[in-house]
């Protein structure tokens, strides 16, 4: 016997994980397969839910999820308690909440995601972006992201070419370019980034401006850049930020965000080693953003 539309089941799973390591969930989230995600800023911490059709294979990608962010304790990254719940609900219901979570959002002042199958760019005002990879997956919702698009948007318009470092979604590398950047370049480690960054690159119809790369950040890079921005985490912007003379010149422009404010000394006092100068710093809840320029 065929089910009514509305006796199919799901779970729907609720995880709340420091808002520090979130972005290392959304990631975890794609590998299984599951998109239509939605997340709420709870200060410190981060709540997600997500949706598994209830057979007999929810339970096993669950299990995954959860061990997985168990090991990032491992890595020096704390999730802080790691709060689950689970409840079963029918498709119906599912269905409206994935549609809650797919309406377009302004991350920033006259700055728009929206989801790839979105019509109605004509209601809305300022730079939209078509994102694919669940709402909540480099889609401006974390604050280094927000901090990195309000830095772009003030001290980069028109610079090019621009290296993105890290560039995860491509949301980044897409504003550079909706900003005005002729030639961007977006390095990622990740193969599964890569290929969802060329794909956002694909849905903005942005081939001609941005190339997006695979590999370990700066050994893939050899051009020199007037622009560069790295959202990344402090031990791998510290170790960009000691290589970036190479390939940028004087007057190059740096947007550094993914730094915790309580790394702000540290970060203040490598960069005096350095021929970059900081010259804005602003700061959202636990999380600061800069943006430097480069000495002659």
């Amino acid at each position: 016997m065929l089910l009514e539309c509305d006796q199919l089941k799901f779970k729907e799973i609720y995880v709340e994980i420091n808002h520090e390591v979130s972005e290392a969930l959304y990631p975890l989230l794609e590998e299984q397969g599951i998109e239509g995600w939605h997340c709420l800023d709870k200060g410190s911490r981060v709540g997600c839910f997500f949706y598994l059709p209830a057979n007999r294979e929810w339970e096993e990608k669950w299990e995954t999820i959860r061990r997985r962010l168990e090991q990032l304790r491992e890595s020096g990254l704390d999730p802080g308690k790691i709060v689950f719940d689970v409840q079963e609900i029918n498709s119906r219901s599912w269905e409206r909440a994935i549609e809650e979570a797919r309406e377009p959002r302004q991350v920033l002042d006259g700055f728009w995601v929206v989801p790839p199958d979105f019509e109605g760019e004509e209601r809305l005002e300022g730079l939209i972006l078509k994102l694919k990879g669940g709402m909540a997956f480099g889609t401006g919702d974390h604050p280094s992201t927000r901090l990195a698009l309000a830095l772009l948007r003030d001290w980069m318009q028109n610079c090019s070419p621009v290296l993105d470092l890290g560039t995860g979604s491509g949301i980044l590398a897409l504003a550079a370019a909706e900003m005005g950047a002729q030639k961007v370049v977006g390095v990622d480690n990740d193969p599964e980034a890569v290929l969802l960054a060329r794909e956002n690159v694909k849905l903005n119809h942005r081939e001609k401006e941005i190339e997006i790369v695979s590999g370990n950040l700066l050994e893939e890079v050899q051009k020199p850049f007037a622009g560069v921005i790295i959202n990344i985490l402090l031990p791998e912007i510290l170790e960009a930020l000691s290589r970036l003379e190479r390939i940028t010149w004087p007057g190059s422009r740096l947007v550094v965000a993914g730094l915790l404010f309580g790394q702000l000394p540290l970060f203040r006092e490598q960069v005096q080693n350095t021929p970059w100068e900081i010259i804005d710093t602003r700061v959202e809840g636990d999380w600061t953003g800069l943006f430097l320029e480069r000495k002659g």
